[in-house]
């Protein structure tokens, strides 16, 4: 009778061990998500790369202030879609950043934010970054002219369901489902209004709300 204190402690912290080892195991799986291959385009080079974004979304991560740098692994570079030289490990200075993006058709804002967004609307952006023109949905406070727009202070700004043409290439544009545009690089663009579809008068507004995958910006 005596034993029966001890074996219920036992079991008890067999319990607590056996949840500590599930927490572990879900952090582990979230730090193995966290890898994420990207595309990045630079003047001279399109850079196919895997980068640890520790849980952040791509956009964060490049305006994030703490470095000027971003590190990647098993990183391709190429030139003119010509492969040039393989690197285990690099790391790109974003400012010569122009155009960056998760590569495939991943969109990065899977998660929606509802509650800590200001209204935005949807607008139709034309931009051009170095040799590459951009075209897309944007989404920002309709009060807002292209000076402004590109004088805010965020380094970085999204582009949704983009194509990016090259100059060099035109017959061949790119589809992402976002292109993070660098600001500073910008040489010319136009922001207009989009043509709204007709709504579907049986579809609620937060259905219409939750499968819009671009609100996350």
């Amino acid at each position: 009778m005596n034993d029966s204190p001890l074996t219920h402690d036992k079991l008890d912290d067999v319990s607590e061990l056996l949840d500590h080892l599930s927490v572990c195991k879900s952090l582990v799986k979230k730090t193995e998500q966290s890898i994420t291959t990207i595309r990045l385009l630079t003047s001279g080079f399109e850079i196919l790369a895997d980068c640890d974004l520790n849980g952040n979304r791509l956009l964060d991560v490049m305006n994030q202030s703490i470095s000027d740098y971003l590190e990647c692994t098993g990183a391709a570079l190429y030139h003119n879609t010509r492969l040039i030289e393989r690197a285990d490990q690099l790391k790109i200075r974003k400012p010569e950043i122009m155009i960056a993006g998760i590569a495939g058709k991943t969109h990065e804002a899977q998660e929606k934010r509802i509650g800590s967004r200001r209204k935005l609307d949807l607008f139709q952006a034309f931009v051009a970054v170095d040799r590459w023109i951009v075209k897309g949905r944007l989404y920002m406070t309709s009060n807002k002219t292209v000076k402004e727009f590109l004088n805010a202070d965020r380094d970085f700004f999204p582009i949704a369901d983009a194509n990016i043409i090259d100059a060099e290439s035109p017959d061949e544009p790119q589809q992402v489902p976002v292109a993070i545009v660098n600001r500073s690089r910008v040489s010319f663009m136009e922001i207009t209004e989009l043509d709204k579809p007709e709504i579907d008068p049986h579809r609620s507004a937060i259905s219409a709300l939750l499968n819009d995958d671009t609100l996350d910006f």
